[in-house]
């Protein structure tokens, strides 16, 4: 009897102990947030975050989290700075207890983006979500990452851009055999997996190189596909549960896990064999990759540029990358290409859909190219000619990027103690600048969607859809340093000019032959409710058209 006494007490020691914790845990978290914010200074905005800006739970959580009017609104786009009058504003995240600054104003970002000894990227992000494959040109400090361009740089040159602008001519020609019934002027299209599909088999051939209909694209265009559509599950869920599940069976989870970590491994498998071929022929010794300006073929025979160079210089392993880190390079230029191009030509066929006098101004500058129609012949597929022609295609393909970009923001962690130089509007509604002291441990998000509707940048018009915008005059010079449609800074989009190029002969072709239209079910709506049912997106890995369907009208 006399042992319950002592249980109790014990039990009260316990009680007493855990609650002594968590109020020191309370306490503790207290101190940090009020000292994070002591460190916002005169920053305007000191609105409070529960979940992380930048990482995928934001993403997830886009829809109803954080509030219309709230900072970091996923669909704010410029409101809260031009509320707070400035084109830095402050919070706090409350789970880590760090500053986060948000960051409108281009040159701001370009310091964010340049400055090695200030800024970083956030690489606990980067190295969970990006490196299946292992290290990359993505997911990589400032020093791996250098070793990492100076292979993939040269890759991406003039001769890829043409095979990448011949490759679209013969995919887009098939493509729209495929769609078109023959039978009905007009016929709907599914924008995004039907540009998924197009964009994944150009990259397929640019990529790798394989022969047009051989097995071997087509085992590799059905492996990508679902390696992407399973890459928001790979990214999110921890290595040990798809270790668990693998040992212990789970119903309906096991089979799902065991699924997406089979594709991975065929894609590793099937790129480690592409890899072996794309040396052979460099060397050489065989002639098993069909296309000569293949993408892997630049990088292998880059890397062994590199090698042979540095084996000159007595140093055979500060630059070459490894076959694992060739592959992983390898599948952040697919998704990037491919998710860039589908997305913006998603975005596009809506806008041409709602604003016929656009899609005409398209048209007309189509047709001085090819009065007698879009080639379909490879051998006539003169990128070097006709790209620098199609200057409104191409404002077109910019501005949709503008107001629609890929991703919405970016993240960077603060490494020194550092003052950043940002701007406020005066009484006149002037710029005045500001100096915003930022301590180590801080974050700052680049606002990717806020800079893209910056007045200051982009005019009081700036929300509408304007290609002109991005065309030069003789009195004006469209603002380069505020469009990040590529990110920016020195670690902006190697492939951006693959994207271009890929999107604008789309667009050209396409628009060429056919009339792009809003989708039957929508013609007699009002046009703001045509406007906010097909421009409707969400954010993800990307950010995606949520209604893809448009129609397209066969030209007479």
């Amino acid at each position: 009897m006399s042992s319950m006494p002592d249980s109790y007490t014990w039990m009260q020691i316990l009680g007493t102990l855990l609650s002594a914790w968590v109020f020191y845990a309370v306490l503790t978290k207290l101190n940090g947030i009020l000292s994070a914010f002591k460190h916002l200074s005169d920053c305007p905005g000191r609105g409070l975050l529960w979940i992380h800006p930048f990482h995928p739970t934001s993403q997830l959580a886009a829809v109803v989290y954080p509030f219309k009017g709230w900072i970091g609104h996923y669909y704010g786009n410029f409101a809260m700075y031009a509320k707070y009058r400035s084109a830095c504003i402050s919070s706090v995240l409350v789970p880590k207890g760090v500053p986060i600054f948000w960051v409108a104003d281009a040159p701001s970002i370009q310091v964010v983006s340049t400055d090695k000894t200030a800024f970083d990227k956030d690489m606990g992000f980067y190295k969970k979500g990006l490196e299946f494959y292992g290290p990359n040109i993505i997911a990589s400090q400032t020093a791996g990452w250098k070793r990492h361009r100076v292979v993939s740089n040269p890759a991406f040159n003039e001769s890829l851009n043409a095979f990448v602008w011949q490759e679209t001519v013969r995919s887009v020609a098939g493509w729209l055999v495929e769609k078109d019934p023959g039978t009905d002027s007009e016929f709907p299209i599914q924008t995004v997996p039907s540009f998924s599909k197009l964009a994944l088999s150009i990259f397929v051939r640019a990529g790798f190189g394989l022969a047009e209909g051989s097995t071997d694209q087509d085992k590799l265009l059905k492996t990508l596909r679902a390696v992407f559509d399973n890459s928001a599950i790979r990214g999110i869920i921890p290595d040990w549960i798809f270790t668990l599940t693998s040992a212990v069976y789970i119903p309906v989870i096991s089979p799902y896990l065991r699924e997406t970590l089979r594709v991975y491994d065929d894609f590793e498998r099937m790129s480690m064999e592409a890899v072996s071929n794309a040396r052979a022929d460099v060397v050489g010794k065989s002639k098993v990759m069909g296309a000569s300006g293949a993408l892997l073929r630049n990088l292998v025979k880059a890397n062994l540029d590199v090698y042979d160079n540095e084996k000159a210089e007595g140093d055979r392993t500060r630059n070459m990358l490894t076959d694992r880190e060739l592959i992983s390079d390898m599948f952040m230029f697919f998704g990037a290409g491919y998710e860039t191009t589908a997305n913006t030509m998603s975005f596009i066929c809506a806008v041409l859909a709602l604003y016929p006098d656009i899609q005409q101004k398209v048209f007309e500058e189509t047709k001085s190219i090819w009065p007698n129609g879009a080639p379909t012949d490879v051998d006539e597929a003169d990128h070097k000619q006709t790209f620098p022609s199609l200057i409104y295609c191409t404002a077109v393909f910019r501005e949709s990027l503008r107001l629609y970009p890929i991703v919405s923001r970016l993240g960077r962690v603060v490494i020194k103690d550092t003052i950043l130089r940002s701007y406020r509007l005066n009484a006149s509604d002037e710029p005045e600048p500001f100096d915003v002291p930022i301590k180590k441990g801080s974050e700052v998000v680049l606002d990717l969607a806020a800079v893209h509707r910056n007045p200051i940048y982009w005019g009081a018009d700036a929300e509408e859809f304007k290609p002109e915008r991005f065309i030069d005059t003789d009195s004006y010079r469209w603002p380069r340093d505020a469009f990040l449609g590529f990110s920016a800074g020195y670690r902006n989009c190697i492939g951006q000019k693959f994207a271009v190029v890929e999107g604008v002969c789309m667009l050209a072709h396409i628009a060429r032959g056919y009339e792009i239209l809003v989708p039957k079910h929508l013609r007699d709506r009002p046009f703001e409710e045509q406007r906010t049912h097909m421009l409707k997106w969400r954010p993800f890995l990307t950010n995606s058209v949520v209604n893809p369907e448009v129609v397209f009208c066969r030209r007479s």
